[in-house]
């Protein structure tokens, strides 16, 4: 039966599908899906998924179009709040590296993911202008 469904071909190296293998067993679901739950989880975890109600997060959406502003020239530097960076990581941080997260720290979780995110973006723009400003 046909499913509106896109398939995505994905070929682990062999550590990673003895992993995949392993959880398979233990969980007693397919490769297929154990591969589904890890995609989710990584994508929840860098913030751009919410797997609550399995939907993009819009802050996500948001700073793409946030990134279609930025100049591309480096002599042109905007120096705009809307761009700025909150350096205080505050109590977004977890202590525990367990990946069996409640739902509150899940969540602290995705907003540090976020911002990091956020940070290393604005690293790579620097980084190009400064390589831009070296040759």
């Amino acid at each position: 039966m046909p499913t509106k469904k896109k398939r995505v071909g994905f070929i682990p190296r062999d550590d990673v599908m003895r992993i995949i293998d392993k959880l398979s067993i233990e969980n007693n679901l397919s490769n297929s899906k154990i591969i589904s739950i890890l995609v989710e989880e990584a994508l929840s975890i860098r913030g751009i998924f919410n797997r609550k109600d399995g939907k993009a997060i819009q802050t996500h959406q948001l700073n793409n179009d946030n990134k279609k502003g930025l100049s591309d020239n480096s002599d042109v530097f905007i120096d705009n709040q809307k761009y700025s960076i909150n350096n205080n990581l505050g109590n977004n941080l977890i202590p525990s590296k367990s990946t069996h997260l409640n739902e509150e720290n899940q969540e602290n979780q995705e907003a540090f993911d976020l911002q990091t995110y956020k940070k290393f973006l604005s690293f790579l723009k620097f980084q190009e202008m400064l390589d831009k400003y070296n040759t």
